[in-house]
């Protein structure tokens, strides 16, 4: 009997693409959040349709940006996906209405921003320019495309910085606010609130990338939205169990190193040092208050079916 294809299901209720950054798109040894989200959403009954360019892992084991059929812990779910280590909001507004075009999803969920910060200069105003054009680009592909956005996680640079964490928050109240601003009934925004219950000492290997748990909480975030916002699937399962790494958080830090210079050859930002990035737990989150995103009136799920 042929293996379960999962990247192409024959069939399913709603098709979805994840647009991020090295968080989403994982190395070598990850589960990926992504994993956490089709798994909860199967288990769900909710048959999902994963959609992007790619669907691979950056493969630090191989010194390969990423290898399509080998790294995942788990490659029992559709692993489809428009992420890519380094990217900001400045790059992916240029390129996800191609994206959206060629692949047409209900959803785009995305969780960009933190490279936005971390490796280029860029102001709030500036942060919520890329934004707004972001959002137009995607419509622009699919006008009833269904937008959720991610707030920026939590650092160990965050917990050691305050101007950092300032700018930080700043950015994740503009997303906030430029959701609340654009969302349509024909293309609803909604936000994720994955920085709420995710935290760097706790949540991270390297004061940046999820471990385990972490990708539980940020995949968590994004289907609690489908679930109280759009009426798609059920909210995800509290309390969250503890899931051990893959292979020890210091061993993967280290191999994080080892995609850095093809990393920079693919004209992307390098892979951040765990050093000077957060490696090392910290004595807990220092970061500013997180606010909640204020109760808007529900918006209507995209018309599900075979396409």
């Amino acid at each position: 009997m042929p293996a379960k294809d999962f990247d192409n299901p024959a069939d399913w209720d709603i098709s979805l693409m994840i647009v991020g950054d090295s968080i989403s798109h994982g190395t070598s040894g990850d589960w990926t959040w992504r994993y956490r989200f089709w798994q909860h959403m199967d288990a769900s009954g909710v048959k999902v349709d994963l959609v992007g360019p790619k669907k691979d892992l950056a493969d630090a084991r191989s010194k390969r940006l990423g290898t399509p059929q080998q790294g995942y812990a788990d490659t029992a779910f559709d692993r489809d996906h428009a992420a890519q280590w380094g990217q900001p909001y400045m790059v992916a507004k240029d390129l996800v209405r191609e994206w959206v075009t060629d692949h047409q999803p209900d959803f785009v969920l995305v969780l960009l921003g933190i490279n936005d910060l971390a490796w280029h200069p860029t102001t709030p105003d500036e942060f919520e320019a890329n934004l707004r054009e972001f959002i137009a680009n995607a419509r622009a592909g699919n006008r009833w495309v269904h937008l959720i956005l991610g707030t920026i996680l939590d650092t160990h640079r965050a917990n050691v910085e305050h101007d950092f964490d300032k700018r930080v928050q700043q950015c994740n109240n503009r997303i906030r606010a430029v959701a609340a601003e654009l969302r349509t009934h024909v293309s609803p925004i909604e936000v994720a609130d994955t920085a709420v219950e995710f935290f760097a000492d706790r949540h991270t290997y390297d004061g940046v990338h999820p471990n385990p748990n972490g990708e539980m909480r940020v995949a968590a975030a994004f289907a609690d939205v489908l679930a109280y916002r759009f009426g798609i699937g059920r909210s995800y399962p509290r309390p969250y169990p503890d899931v051990p790494d893959v292979e020890l958080a210091a061993v993967k830090a280290q191999r994080l190193a080892a995609i850095s210079a093809e990393h920079l050859g693919a004209g992307l930002d390098p892979v951040p040092d765990p050093v000077t990035a957060g490696s090392g737990a910290v004595a807990g989150p220092t970061g500013g208050a997180r606010s909640a995103e204020s109760p808007v009136p529900a918006a209507q799920p995209p018309a599900r079916g075979r396409r």
